[in-house]
């Protein structure tokens, strides 16, 4: 099944590639609400049978509940397809009864899954970060809201919406000349290093499909860019292209690499659960887990000693990742401060960061006339001598 592919680690993109490409489109539609939506459904699936049924069955309830609930399909269509698609799992007694259930009760399970039910776990990350009520509820308030596409500019664009730099977008195909698509986070972050980075060397170790690339040269940098995962160089190097732009871009990984005090500053755009991304990727809301994490904070760990003995004496190390999580940002950074004593944080100045601990925290409700964003962590460390 292709919300296995997800679960396994996947985006949803990529674990729907399988499919018609005809088909595509309404099959993201319908995985990113289920996985939205979770909550919501499995509790309706909990009201309506006290019966234990083998996780396949309950999946296919879950999906055929917002496939009668967002979709055009004809009700009995979704019932009659799913029930045969049980008959795979011994399951479509079960899976008709429910169904019909759902059916017989429709306006009342109508309300019931209107308002997304949240995760403890992910609530509790939210609350644990943000101190701010306001953002809370403007996090929790917009987990149904369609997110917003930005485009950035190489040069300034006196028609974009913020720092004369980006731009919203509502065609993918119709990208400005010299423009990337990429969160207005993204443009944020590495806005907020800029002073540091001018004219320096620096290297983009994770740095496929380009974006902060992109940026890191349009702010003065000289950037060289290294990736592992082929498909995502091929992007890039299209989308250097396609931007005019000449940068050095090698198929290559970062931990087998050995430049030893060779760069000014390194980015560490670090592997990670992509919390921050939940809008857009609602998946990883299901995925806060002890077991997840940890392989994610091995790697995080590993990269940030191999890129602190890649850097000059007064380097720097910016690291950021696309989560929220304690165990991924604020503590990530905690314990390399804590055995790597030659280090020390970088202050940043933004009004749309929030500081906790030794680092940053994007705040979403900054971005809230643009148009809302993901979360973002950011923090910069400088190597003493």
């Amino acid at each position: 099944m292709t919300t296995e592919k997800v679960n396994k680690g996947q985006s949803v993109d990529n674990a729907i590639t399988s499919l018609d490409k005809i088909k595509r489109p309404y099959a993201f539609l319908i995985i990113q609400e289920h996985f939205r939506r979770y909550q919501n459904t499995i509790e309706i699936v909990k009201e309506l049978s006290h019966k234990k049924s083998n996780s396949n069955a309950v999946l296919i309830i879950q999906i055929a509940i917002i496939m009668i609930y967002f979709s055009t399909k004809p009700v009995h269509s979704i019932v009659n397809d799913s029930v045969e698609f049980a008959k795979n799992f011994k399951a479509p007694g079960y899976v008709n009864v429910i169904l019909r259930s759902v059916l017989k009760e429709k306006d009342k399970f109508r309300s019931a899954i209107k308002e997304i039910k949240i995760g403890n776990e992910f609530k509790r990350q939210i609350i644990k970060i943000y101190s701010s009520k306001k953002i809370h509820n403007f996090i929790f308030n917009s987990l149904d809201k369609k997110p917003v596409n930005y485009q950035i500019s190489y040069l300034d664009d006196t028609q974009a919406i913020y720092d004369k730099r980006v731009s919203i977008i509502d065609d993918l195909k119709k990208i400005k000349k010299q423009s990337w698509v990429q969160d207005i986070v993204n443009y944020e972050c590495i806005r907020s290093v800029k002073k540091l980075i001018k004219n320096k060397n620096i290297l983009d170790c994770c740095a496929a499909p380009g974006g902060k690339s992109f940026l890191l040269s349009s702010f003065g940098a000289n950037v060289d860019c290294i990736d592992n995962q082929k498909n995502q160089i091929e992007k890039f190097k299209s989308n250097a292209d396609r931007l005019e732009l000449d940068l050095k871009i090698k198929k290559q990984d970062f931990l087998r690499s050995n430049f030893k005090n060779v760069y000014d500053c390194i980015l560490l755009d670090a592997p990670c659960s992509s919390l921050g991304t939940f809008r857009r990727n609602p998946d990883v809301m299901l995925k806060i887990n002890k077991n997840f994490l940890k392989s994610k904070n091995d790697k995080q760990a590993l990269m940030l000693i191999h890129a602190s003995k890649m850097i000059k004496p007064k380097g720097y190390i910016i690291y950021i990742v696309c989560s929220f999580h304690m165990d991924e940002t604020i503590e990530v950074i905690d314990k390399f401060l804590k055995k790597n004593t030659d280090f020390n944080v970088i202050e940043l100045q933004s009004d749309k960061l929030i500081k906790k601990n030794n680092g940053y925290f994007t705040n979403p409700l900054s971005f809230k006339k643009f148009g809302g964003s993901d979360i973002f962590y950011i923090s910069v460390l400088e190597r003493k001598n």
